[in-house]
C-alpha cells in the first residue's frame, strides 16, 4: 500500500471530528496544481457517498469534488455546504444536481462515486461506464444476480477503472492476515466463518401512507423499484425492504468478501458453490421485510463458508472473519487479527499465538488506490468489479434461498439459472418499473 504523506495526522483528526458530528469543522486547503493534474470527481447519493467523497479528498490532495447529486434537496445542500467548508479550495465550486444523468453528462468529471440505494446501483453504473467515467460503486455491486453479471460485462466492454466499496482488501490487518494464510501455518483450512452481531428488537411503525417531504423527489428515489406510497421508514431504512436492498446479508457482504479473499490466499480458484443454503429469523411484530438474524452456508468442493448475522459475538468480537485450520484459527476484523493455536494430544500449542491490534481501520488506502489507478489508467484496482460482484452474487443467492425457502440452491453461472428451481430463477433478473429499462451492453 502507498505510504501516507505528511497530512496523516490531519486526516485522522478530521475523521475523528466527523465521527462525533463536527464534520467540516476543520477546513483543509491544498496547494493548487495545474488543472491537467487534477482528478475531478462527482458523487451520486449523499448518505455513504458524502463520507466516501470526504475520505477520497483527505487521502488525495489532487482530487477535486466538482459535483454532487441527491434527490433530497435538504441533504444535497447540507452535504455540499459541509464539504465546501472543509475543502474550500478543492470543493469550492460545486455543481449540484437532483438528476444523476445531468451529473454524468458533465465532461469535466473524471470519475463518479455511486452510493445510492442498492436498487439504483446498476442503472447509474451503466450510464457512468458508457460515459467513460471511472467508477467507485458501493456494496453490494448489484441488487440481483443478473445486475452483478451485467456490471462485470460492462467494465470488460468499456475498460473503465472501477473499484467497489468492499474496502477491507486495502486494510493492512487483512492483507497481513492473507500473508499468514499463504504461509500455510494454519495447516488444512476447511472452513471460514464470517459474522456480524445485532439485536432482534422489532421496528414497529404505522404503514399508513404519508405525505412525502416537498424537498424529496420521491418518484425519482423509487426509480426502477415498484411504486409504493411514501412511508418514512421505507426511505430512511431502505436496506430492510426487498424492493431496495438485501438486508444485512448484502449490506455486510464485506466479511463474505474477506472470507473469500482468504480462501484465494490459500490457493483456491474462484468458483461457485455446490450449494447455498440460508435461513433466518424475522421478528413477528416488525414491519420490515428482511430477516433480523440470518445464517448462510456456502458449500464448496473442499471447504465451506458460514456467514451470520447473530446476537452474540464470536472470539470476543462483534464482527469479523475466522479461517479455521487443523493447526489453529486466524481471526481478523477492522481492529486487527489474532491466531488462536490448536493443541496437540499433549496439550501443547501446534503453532505460535500471534496478535496485532490497533485503531479502527479506515478507507484511506482504498481511496488512494482508486485515485492512483485513475491517474495511471490502470484497471487493476484493489477491488475490481468482478471481485466485488462475485461476493455480491453469492450474497444475493443466499437471500434467494431464504426468500424462497428452497433449501440448498446450486447456481449455474454459464446458464444464469439455478438447477431445477424455477421459483429461485424468478429472482435472478430485476423487474424494472416506472418506464425504467434494465440496461444493456
Amino acid at each position: 500500500m502507498e505510504t501516507r504523506n505528511r497530512r496523516s495526522f490531519l486526516k485522522k483528526s478530521t475523521s475523528a471530528l466527523a465521527g462525533i458530528g463536527l464534520y467540516g469543522s476543520m477546513p483543509i486547503s491544498y496547494a493548487s496544481e495545474a488543472p491537467s493534474d487534477r482528478l475531478n470527481i462527482g458523487v451520486i447519493g449523499l448518505g455513504f457517498g458524502a463520507t466516501n467523497m470526504r475520505v477520497m479528498m483527505e487521502a488525495n490532495s489532487f482530487v477535486h469534488c466538482i459535483a454532487m447529486c441527491d434527490v433530497d434537496q435538504i441533504k444535497l445542500e447540507e452535504r455540499a455546504r459541509a464539504l465546501k467548508e472543509q475543502f474550500p479550495v478543492n470543493a469550492g465550486k460545486l455543481k449540484l444536481y437532483s438528476d444523476f444523468r445531468k451529473l454524468i453528462e458533465d465532461r469535466e468529471i473524471d470519475g463518479v462515486i455511486i452510493a445510492t440505494p442498492d436498487h439504483w446501483h446498476t442503472y447509474v453504473y451503466a450510464e457512468a461506464i458508457k460515459a467513460g467515467k471511472a467508477v467507485y460503486v458501493e456494496k453490494p455491486t448489484g441488487k440481483t444476480v443478473a445486475e452483478c453479471n451485467l456490471m462485470v460485462d460492462l467494465q470488460r466492454k468499456y475498460n473503465n477503472v472501477v473499484t467497489t466499496g468492499l474496502w477491507q482488501i486495502s486494510v493492512d490487518y487483512f492483507t497481513e492476515a492473507f500473508d499468514i494464510l499463504r504461509s500455510g501455518v494454519l495447516g488444512e483450512v476447511y472452513k471460514a466463518h464470517a459474522w456480524i452481531t445485532g439485536g432482534t428488537d422489532p421496528v414497529i411503525y404505522s404503514t399508513d401512507p404519508e405525505k412525502n417531504p416537498e424537498t424529496l423527489d420521491y418518484k425519482m428515489w423509487l426509480g426502477p423499484a415498484p411504486s409504493h406510497p411514501y412511508v418514512q421508514d421505507r426511505v430512511r431504512s431502505w436496506r430492510h425492504y426487498w424492493d431496495y436492498g438485501g438486508g444485512r446479508q448484502t449490506d455486510w457482504v464485506h466479511y463474505l468478501d474477506s472470507a473469500l479473499d482468504g480462501i484465494a490466499a490459500l490457493g483456491h480458484e474462484r468458483t461457485y458453490p455446490k450449494s447455498v443454503y440460508s435461513v433466518g429469523f424475522k421478528h413477528p411484530e416488525t414491519m420490515r421485510e428482511v430477516p433480523s438474524l440470518q445464517t448462510s452456508i456456502f458449500q464448496f468442493e473442499d471447504y465451506h463458508i458460514v456467514w451470520e448475522h447473530q446476537v452474540s459475538p464470536l472470539y470476543n468480537r462483534g464482527d469479523g472473519v475466522a479461517w479455521i485450520g487443523s493447526n489453529g484459527t486466524l481471526v481478523c476484523n477492522r481492529r486487527g487479527y489474532e491466531i488462536f493455536p490448536a493443541n496437540d494430544r499433549d496439550g501443547q500449542p501446534k503453532i505460535e499465538a500471534k496478535k496485532k491490534q490497533g485503531s479502527y481501520a479506515n478507507q484511506y488506502n482504498h481511496m488512494i488506490n482508486w485515485a492512483k489507478c485513475i491517474r495511471n489508467k490502470d484497471i487493476n484496482t484493489n477491488s475490481p468489479i468482478d471481485k466485488g460482484s462475485y461476493a455480491s452474487t453469492l450474497a444475493n443467492i443466499a437471500n434467494i434461498s431464504y426468500r424462497t425457502g428452497s433449501g440448498s440452491l446450486e447456481y449455474l453461472p454459464a446458464e444464469q439459472k439455478f438447477r431445477n428451481n424455477s421459483e429461485a430463477d424468478s429472482y435472478i433478473f430485476p423487474d424494472y418499473k416506472n418506464n425504467w429499462v434494465f440496461p444493456s451492453l
